[in-house]
């Protein structure tokens, strides 16, 4: 990016270059510098250049052995802030709570335009489990969490509309149709909560449940995750109550679900 005149990058483009070395380095774990240019499209010595001026503020460091980069203490100093500013410090303790009685992962999950971004997550500490991470990204038609938040959001029936006839399959359960969507977010109104058959991730079904407002609008989603051998029909229809309780209990300790969702 450069400006009008085609000179250096203006400050805001510098900050948006630099946000997006730090956000492919969340999502990513450790990377080498090219890995980070082909991630954020820049090239690799601007990349470089960022990532050198982020290292000297301790937003991310250099690993030495392998000469790749990873998020700092400052990022982590930054994050933890974060958490107590939206209330999700006091949001875990209900996952845990969930994680701990049913012995299977859970997340909270926020919406961030057409994807559901993971905020925070207890992991199952069973052999078998699905290794998931903060901050990553799915598309919200093929989640729990997605259509939970799509059935009691604000701009739910906009998204479905806006979908192609036919949806990309994400995994092998994924809803073949808009159609089918559109049914569906209306079988969650009524029960309460959204499940995923095997529709992200193969082997891996899920039970969503809406974080609401004081309006009655979904601004999150509890999460509750586990591999399809474990999560039978009859245990889905079990669990369903308690994520729906979970949820309700994270809404009383948030202070401000809106500020949650990061946009439409």
């Amino acid at each position: 990016m450069v400006n009008a005149a085609g000179g250096a990058p203006t400050g805001t483009q510098a900050i948006e270059r630099a946000l997006a070395v730090l956000f492919v380095l969340a999502s990513g774990g450790e990377l080498a510098i090219g890995e980070i240019a082909d991630r954020t499209g820049l090239t690799a010595g601007t990349a470089s250049r960022i990532a050198r001026a982020l290292a000297i503020e301790g937003m991310i460091r250099r690993n030495p052995a392998t000469d790749r980069y990873h998020l700092g203490p400052r990022s982590v100093a930054l994050g933890r802030a974060a958490e107590r500013v939206l209330g999700l410090d006091k949001a875990l303790p209900e996952l845990r709570k969930l994680g701990e009685s049913t012995c299977e992962s859970v997340n909270l999950a926020a919406r961030e335009g057409d994807e559901s971004v993971v905020l925070l997550r207890v992991q199952s500490t069973l052999p078998l489990r699905f290794e998931q991470y903060v901050g990553a990204r799915f598309p919200l038609y093929s989640t729990a969490s997605g259509k939970a938040m799509l059935a009691f959001g604000e701009a739910g029936d906009d998204y479905v509309s806006g979908l192609p006839t036919t949806l990309e399959p994400i995994a092998p359960g994924t809803l073949a149709t808009r159609s089918q969507l559109a049914r569906q977010l209306e079988q969650i109104r009524e029960r309460g909560y959204a499940i995923d058959i095997e529709e992200n991730v193969e082997g891996v079904r899920c039970v969503g449940a809406p974080v609401l407002d004081d309006e009655g609008v979904a601004r999150a989603a509890v999460v509750l995750q586990a591999p399809a051998v474990r999560m039978r029909k009859e245990r889905i229809e079990e669990l369903g109550p308690a994520v729906v309780a979970t949820a309700r209990e994270i809404s009383h300790v948030i202070p401000d679900p809106a500020a949650l969702r990061a946009q439409g």
